[in-house]
């Protein structure tokens, strides 16, 4: 596949991997700014009078213009209300960023907003995380960290206030299951984003589980892209003959990450593509060299994005069979625009579609085989079923032995 820009993938209406899954794709995109832009002469002269106003009559001298301005830039995109579209300061950029990479400090866990409820919802803890051990569930709503509460409007202040503290430090967070509250009290440790997991299956199937896609960092140049490479080498050592590729509860990730395994596993043609409100088409291509095994991809109503482009790319070329339940229909890009001081913007700028000119947003992916988890494994993380239990992944290998 060419090599192009950087560009990340992401989640839910707006989510984080405390920090930073967000329901989008999102490009880095250069800026010469060194802030959010020209005000129109109204709005400018509005500001200069209310910072007249203060000077002159504001009973307090300890007020900071400069994170007064911060607050209005955020307040002036945020009018926005669309829920893809955001002003970060220089610290929650940082975060925005460095969620993506391999390893970051917090308590690992995919947060998003549940715009009915007006809360911040847990999408799933990422695996073995302090979050994950604590007993934080899909399907959870963060109401407070530390006593302060948030709301949906607030997530991008919850996330920060939730990675706030050091490596070692703890975090009460009170959350609402079921309509009764709890308060859980998380560790902050670094979250290795070890991403891919893989056993051999009975009939010489190989089962491999993607919970993200992650890029590197500077501590390490490992990526879901190359875990996922070496997990099914090791498979096909074992004489893999078939392989389920597990995406339930995986939020996203980078871009490339994701186009980079469905290169390996496609023929030469389009991945996905992405377009702009003018036309303008950007498309992400795969190269002849292929594995071409049976396959069947899992997926479920968490299943989102980078997840997403992988099963639609993987459904149009009729190279797996997907089961489960239909995913959760994540379809539109943000690029990001880092500013000079540090600060930037996500923005949303074109939807993006499958192989076969499917924009799956608001949609998702309906499954070949529609199964669902038993009851009384409503609102768990797929991963902590029992194998003897999940109906799922013994769908997934009776239609593979069935072929």
């Amino acid at each position: 596949m060419d090599q192009r820009k950087r560009t990340f993938i992401t989640i839910v209406t707006t989510a984080a991997v405390t920090f930073g899954i967000t329901a989008t794709i999102f490009s880095v995109a250069e800026t010469s700014g060194s802030g959010f832009g020209t005000a129109k002469n109204g709005l400018q002269s509005k500001l200069n009078t209310v910072n007249s106003y203060l000077k002159n009559n504001y009973l307090y001298d300890d007020y900071d213009i400069s994170a007064m301005e911060e607050m209005a830039v955020k307040g002036y995109v945020e009018g926005l209300n669309e829920p893809y579209t955001h002003y970060y300061t220089a610290e929650e950029f940082e975060e925005y960023i460095s969620a993506v990479e391999d390893s970051y400090v917090g308590i690992g866990v995919v947060i998003s907003i549940d715009e009915e409820a007006g809360k911040i919802i847990v999408v799933a803890p990422v695996e073995n995380s302090p979050a994950y051990m604590a007993g934080i569930l899909p399907g959870d709503y963060i109401l407070e960290v530390d006593g302060t509460p948030y709301s949906a409007e607030e997530m991008n202040e919850c996330v920060s206030a939730i990675k706030s503290g050091k490596e070692g430090t703890n975090v009460n967070i009170k959350i609402e299951r079921g309509g009764q509250t709890m308060d859980i009290n998380v560790e902050r440790r670094e979250i290795l984003n070890e991403s891919v997991d893989s056993k051999m299956l009975d009939n010489n199937i190989g089962y491999v589980r993607i919970t993200a896609f992650n890029t590197s960092d500077d501590k390490s140049s490992e990526t879901t892209y190359t875990e996922f490479v070496s997990a099914v080498e090791e498979l096909k050592s074992q004489g893999m003959q078939k392989m389920i590729i597990d995406l339930r509860d995986n939020p996203g990730g980078v871009l490339d990450v994701v186009c980079d395994i469905a290169d390996y596993l496609l023929p030469e043609g389009i991945i996905t593509y992405t377009e702009t409100k003018d036309g303008k088409r950007e498309e992400y291509r795969s190269d002849a060299s292929e594995y071409n095994i049976p396959m069947a991809v899992i997926i479920n109503k968490n299943s989102a994005s980078a997840s997403e482009i992988l099963t639609g790319a993987l459904k149009d070329y009729d190279r797996a069979e997907i089961i489960g339940e239909t995913s959760y229909g994540k379809g539109i890009v943000q690029s990001v625009y880092p500013f000079m001081d540090g600060s930037g913007m996500s923005m949303t700028i074109a939807k993006y579609y499958s192989p076969n000119g499917i924009c799956i947003h608001g949609v998702g992916i309906e499954p070949d085989y529609a199964v669902s988890l038993d009851e009384k494994y409503a609102g768990y993380y797929a991963s902590s079923v029992p194998e003897e239990d999940d109906t799922q992944l013994k769908k997934a290998v009776e239609v593979l032995s069935a072929n």
